[in-house]
């Protein structure tokens, strides 16, 4: 199946095509991704919707989609377990606003090029890797293989990695250079709040 996305927001647009990942028992990973592209896309596509409107629709989609809780905790990484209660909810909080605030500022972007599902990989009892590529015709394609978790009978994905680039990586890397000039957590809400306009 083919689907038309746009080269301009290709690592966001990624992002996109799996957010509204409802999994369902009967579908596999790879069918789900498959499946739900078309929606997300749909979402970049709609010229006449604002970037407002497109941001709450994606905010939904990302929260259906990825295991945000766990991706959360993954991406503070060992700074997670020095974090105080207080600190970790207000964390979780920030970072589900971060991530749709980074990305779906992009969708605007939307110019129209192919998605397709390739293949899927085994990785363990637990996850699997599901292999996709964005053409842009007479250009280079574009791999994206996203991480998806298989537990308590849904589907959820965990990370997108982007020709070998893991989302998880990037932000942990991120996160963890704003906490390393203060050895606090603390540093890092600073910074989030800021970005979501509470600061």
């Amino acid at each position: 199946m083919t689907y038309f996305v746009s080269r301009h927001i290709l690592a966001p647009m990624a992002i996109v095509l799996g957010l509204v990942a409802s999994a369902l028992a009967a579908e596999d990973p790879k069918q789900m991704i498959e499946r739900l592209g078309g929606e997300a896309i749909g979402i970049a596509a709609d010229s006449d919707a604002e970037l407002a409107e497109k941001q709450e629709k994606f905010e939904r989609l990302f929260q259906e989609g990825f295991d945000v809780p766990l991706v959360a905790r993954i991406v503070l990484g060992r700074y997670w377990r020095v974090a105080t209660p207080a600190q970790q909810e207000e964390y979780s909080s920030l970072f589900h606003r971060y991530i749709v605030a980074t990305y779906a500022s992009r969708l605007n972007a939307y110019s129209g090029q192919t998605f397709e599902i390739t293949g899927d990989q085994r990785l363990n009892d637990q996850e699997v890797m599901v292999k996709s590529v964005i053409k842009e015709p007479g250009g280079p394609s574009l791999k994206v293989d996203w991480r998806v978790l298989e537990r308590n009978g849904e589907n959820r994905i965990v990370d997108v990695i982007v020709e070998g680039v893991s989302m998880v990586i990037t932000h942990r890397s991120e996160f963890a250079s704003v906490i390393g000039q203060t050895g606090n957590v603390e540093s890092l809400l600073e910074r989030l709040r800021a970005q979501a306009g509470q600061g």
